[in-house]
């Protein structure tokens, strides 16, 4: 939060002890945005996280599969999800579900994994910025309690204790990342 990393100092050194194995202590499904990079937001180095990204921190078979992968062979005990402060990925799908329209390409098959969200997440009152908070709180809860749903791997390691599955959301403002409820 303070710009003041320490594990991005001795990068060649952590280079040189993970360059045979890694034994990640988190695996951390994110979105693909520029401005959320993970390692430096839990100031991490090389081999401490196992990174999944795409627009919109969204669920697929490739990154369930990736996941399965880190929670199998490192035995991770954490898995967080994140979403972030204005997710371009969720505000469009909120205007795109608004508007009764679709993207173009396979940018679709994004807005088709959000769209749920947004569509059981009430606006009430809320202003556009708001709701769009509200959606992307929802969008990170949401595939959190999805993961164990959709992975054998990930619902027995939660259910033996080994792993803990977690959503939050990151600040692109102050830096901060909170917990989700």
């Amino acid at each position: 939060m303070r710009g003041r990393l320490e594990a991005p100092h001795a990068i060649a050194e952590r280079r040189a002890d993970v360059a045979g194995g890694q034994e990640p202590f988190a695996i951390l499904l994110t979105c693909a945005d520029s401005r959320v990079p993970p390692e430096h937001i839990f100031d991490q180095s090389l081999g401490d996280i196992f990174v999944c990204r795409v627009a919109g921190n969204i669920l697929g078979s490739r990154l369930v599969g990736s996941m399965e992968y880190a929670v199998e062979h490192f035995h991770s005990p954490l898995l967080m999800v994140l979403g972030h402060q204005r997710c371009g990925a969720v505000k469009d799908t909120v205007k795109l579900v608004e508007k009764g329209a679709k993207a173009p390409g396979s940018i679709q098959k994004v807005v088709d994994a959000i769209a749920p969200i947004v569509r059981a997440t009430k606006r009430g009152s809320l202003g556009d910025e708001a709701y769009l908070d509200r959606v992307i709180r929802a969008n990170a809860n949401a595939v959190a309690r999805a993961l164990p749903r959709r992975s054998r791997i990930v619902a027995h390691a939660v259910g033996a204790g080994k792993l803990r599955v977690l959503a939050a959301e990151y600040s692109l403002d102050t830096g901060k990342v909170r917990l989700l409820p």
